[in-house]
């Protein structure tokens, strides 16, 4: 069964700034989560509940962080960022 993915609207911000080459793999990145959204691993920490994507490209190493939501069938694509100070950024986002 497929999922629905979505973006939040910081996320969706993100992807949009970015070179659209850059863009393009994180989007493709993002479209393999409808069909196997668990196949990333957990963060530890305060973050449990959180999956990543890390994805190195051309311009920089870059995350995103995602949910599942087992009982709607949907991701939904919390964070995108590049990876220096990542996590610092994410918090802040949380907090």
């Amino acid at each position: 069964m497929s999922y629905k993915v979505e973006l939040e609207k910081r996320a969706d911000r993100e992807l949009r700034k970015l070179d659209p080459q850059i863009s393009g793999k994180l989007l493709e990145k993002i479209r393999i989560l409808r069909e196997d959204p668990h196949r990333y691993p957990l963060l530890s920490g305060a973050f449990s509940e959180f999956r990543k994507i890390a994805m190195g490209t051309s311009g920089g190493e870059y995350r995103i962080v995602y949910t599942i939501d087992e009982k709607l069938k949907s991701v939904n694509v919390v964070f995108i960022g590049p990876r220096e100070n990542f996590y610092k950024e994410l918090q802040r986002y949380l907090g």
